[in-house]
């Protein structure tokens, strides 16, 4: 069924003439008697009663009328909500983040986020990095932000902020005082890792193996499943560990920790944007966008 036919009857029925609805619409009168007619055949119906010139509903014309008010009225708030979404008056977001950028990056730019655009919803989850990966690819999320960059065709990668891990160790221990210390000296050290699929834990093999150091099995107390364990767990005495310097800002200030530069090993890396190659819903461009104008700063910078 033509939406139009309903706008002509609305139009005819609130002129009370042909002529008049034509004029309105800007048909002749021979298209909009069509339309009319064609609105009859399809309900088995007459809808109006034309007496002289003039128009009046019949009683089946009285309930399409009352409908045919709604549907119109549905479709104008339709198109109300589509244009708000492309202007993103209103939207909804998905984004998935692994732990460092998740607790220590994307609140602060959300917040601002969401001050620019207030009607829309921002829903975030926080998972492994590779976790995000492979929800971003399975299009449960819009857009994932992770620690290490993953080699998916189907998904592009880009930078979008920078960060560092760094070796922390509690006040009092034997490496605090150093200047710096090479990745030898953690040879006989408890180390307290994060778990397998972060990407924390893949930048740090990686960079390791890169310095021709290997960690032995029995080294690793403890895996644990995010940063905030791992703080605690070192500020405990428990074992030290590396860990993003987001992460650690806090207690560094608080001297519940202490940071040890390392000589010979390269601990920078980058955060990156994951998402689907094909296009974003509005909100989604809109976010990535926000993000590039408004990139993090490293704490310390």
């Amino acid at each position: 069924m033509n939406i139009n036919y309903w706008l002509t009857f609305i139009k005819t029925v609130e002129k009370g003439t042909l002529s008049a609805a034509a004029e309105e619409l800007h048909l002749t009168q021979p298209a909009v008697s069509k339309q009319l007619q064609a609105l009859e055949e399809f309900f088995g119906v007459r809808l109006l009663e034309r007496r002289g010139r003039e128009v009046q509903l019949t009683a089946a014309g009285q309930i399409c009328y009352r409908h045919a008010r709604a549907i119109t009225r549905h479709l104008e708030q339709t198109q109300q909500e589509l244009a708000e979404l492309m202007e993103l008056t209103r939207g909804r977001l998905h984004v998935g983040a692994s732990t460092t950028p998740g607790h220590y990056i994307l609140p602060r730019l959300i917040g601002a986020f969401r001050r620019e655009y207030p009607r829309v919803e921002v829903a975030v989850e926080i998972a492994a990095s590779q976790e995000v990966i492979r929800r971003v690819q399975g299009g449960v999320i819009d857009l994932g932000v992770v620690g290490a960059e993953g080699r998916v065709r189907s998904l592009s990668f880009s930078r979008f902020a920078e960060d560092e891990l760094v070796l922390i160790v509690p006040p009092g221990h034997p490496l605090a005082g150093a200047e710096a210390v090479t990745p030898q000296d953690l040879k006989n050290q408890p180390l307290i890792w994060r778990e397998a699929d972060s990407g924390t834990r893949l930048v740090l093999e990686e960079r390791l193996e890169t310095a021709g150091f290997e960690v032995k099995p029995e080294q690793v107390v403890m895996e644990l499943g995010s940063n905030e364990a791992i703080i605690a767990a070192v500020e405990a005495g428990l074992g030290i560990s590396l860990v993003s310097r987001w992460a650690v800002e806090k207690s560094v200030k608080l001297s519940r920790l202490v940071i040890v530069p390392i000589k010979g090993l390269d601990l920078k890396r980058d955060l990156y944007l994951v998402r689907r190659r094909q296009p974003l819903n509005p909100a989604a461009e809109a976010f990535v966008g926000f993000l590039y104008q408004h990139p993090p700063r490293p704490p310390g910078d």
